[in-house]
């Protein structure tokens, strides 16, 4: 699943572009190649979340999605 539906209501094409691109740079700074894992589907909701509050630069969005992500393990391996 990515951002690029162009059938989605929610966001316009260029919304949907700068999402996955942040997507796409948290993933491959964490290692994620998987499309379908689990810790991806966390990484979309990340950086929608990061969106939906108003943030619209494509690193720092990579940037706070990565930082969760690194949270999330460190608090699962407890």
């Amino acid at each position: 699943m990515t951002f690029l539906n162009e059938g989605n209501p929610n966001y316009t094409k260029s919304d949907g572009e700068l999402m996955q691109r942040a997507l796409d740079l948290a993933a491959e700074q964490l290692g994620i190649a998987e499309e379908n894992s689990d810790e991806r589907n966390s990484l979309m909701r990340f950086v929608r979340a990061a969106f939906i509050i108003g943030n619209r630069d494509v690193n720092a969005i990579a940037s706070f999605t990565v930082n969760a992500i690194l949270i999330r393990r460190k608090n699962s391996h407890h």
